[in-house]
């Protein structure tokens, strides 16, 4: 299997992901105050459950999506295929044996106690599942977004501070979220800052702007997320939004495209100065379509002249039996594939240089 390779728009390079991809700690969640000396006093209610019901609901909103809750009595079942409370027993947590237990009081003394499920069906086959647990008297919210039933600590401020704040008996406040939750759970401080400032251009809508941009390129809904790949010669990934691929390669450095229409030709390269490049080094020109019958993005600097850039297709394969969305990267002239970036760290180390019959390769 080729290196992992992506169209550099600041440098028109080919850019050679490697292994050690690094890794940012850890907000710590708030240790839980106890209030009572009562030692078998339950840390959860059912006044405390009505409470997380009410800013769940008022938070979706803000996110633009619908989130179902375990009722306690029916099983919540997701798209990715998972089925909870029962499933619980065999999750894993950031890849190891997580002791997840539905225990409605919360105050269990081994693992993540999940005293509320809530679970958001993203298409046909994938889903955003949340656990609220309480761990040793810690408040801890846990995200699964893939088919495998594997667990991280949320990076979204907004559930991990309130689910806090309702464990410890204080008030909820909503803040203001700015990108969607499959961006809000990516784990590069790097990214994040570029993914703002994607979504704040993506608030001005799909317009053209006072220069050579002719107004955004979406992405496929099944596209965005967080993904991951490994190979033989290292490890890379992903998060896309509506207009934005950013790429984290396996030394940490990190390469943001703003998806971008170009508006008229292309300029004679002789023409293009340095002080152009960096104005437009996060630029992509991209185009949308169909490769190999996937919906596909095509992506090139922004000054690109020769070459066929980076294409970037939504994608189902099987995985262990189970269809799993993937998203697919090639290059050349054939599209020929490079990498499969799956919806977990782990599905990509397990799966690591997989190929597939129903992909071409060089």
């Amino acid at each position: 299997m080729k290196k992992l390779l992506t169209v550099s728009v600041a440098t028109l390079s080919l850019v050679t992901l490697m292994a050690g991809c690094g890794r940012n700690k850890q907000s710590q969640p708030r240790v839980v105050k106890e209030t009572t000396k009562k030692a078998d006093v339950a840390l959860w209610s059912k006044k405390k459950d009505q409470k997380l019901a009410q800013f769940i609901t008022k938070w979706e909103k803000t996110m633009n999506q619908e989130y179902t809750k375990y009722d306690g009595h029916h099983a919540l079942k997701t798209a990715a295929g998972m089925t909870y409370p029962a499933d619980l027993k065999t999750a894993t947590v950031k890849g190891k044996t997580g002791h997840m237990t539905w225990y409605k009081k919360g105050k269990g003394t081994k693992g993540y106690n999940v005293v509320a499920l809530y679970n958001y069906d993203q298409s046909d086959s994938s889903s955003i599942t949340y656990a609220f647990t309480i761990k040793n008297g810690e408040p801890i919210v846990l995200v699964n977004q893939g088919q495998e039933n594997d667990w991280v600590p949320t990076k979204n401020d907004n559930l991990q501070d309130n689910f806090a704040n309702i464990v410890e008996g204080r008030a909820t406040k909503l803040k203001k979220v700015e990108k969607e939750e499959a961006v809000s759970e990516e784990d590069s401080s790097s990214s994040k800052s570029s993914q703002t400032s994607a979504s704040a251009n993506s608030s001005k809508g799909d317009d053209a702007h006072d220069d050579e941009r002719d107004g955004y390129v979406t992405t496929p809904v099944a596209m965005r997320g967080t993904w991951y790949a490994k190979n033989e010669y290292g490890s890379a990934k992903i998060v896309v939004t509506d207009h934005q691929i950013t790429l984290t390669d396996g030394d940490g450095k990190t390469y943001d495209y703003v998806l971008y229409r170009r508006k008229g030709q292309m300029p004679d390269p002789g023409t293009v100065t340095s002080a152009d490049i960096e104005r437009t080094k996060s630029w992509a020109s991209a185009m949308a379509g169909q490769v190999h019958g996937m919906d596909t993005i095509n992506i090139r600097g922004w000054y690109q002249s020769a070459g066929a850039g980076s294409y970037y297709s939504a994608h189902t394969e099987e995985v262990n039996g189970q269809k799993v969305p993937v998203v697919v990267s090639g290059s050349g002239a054939g599209a020929w594939v490079d990498a499969v970036f799956y919806p977990s760290e782990a599905m990509a180390n397990n799966q690591g240089a997989t190929q597939y019959s129903d992909l071409q390769y060089r």
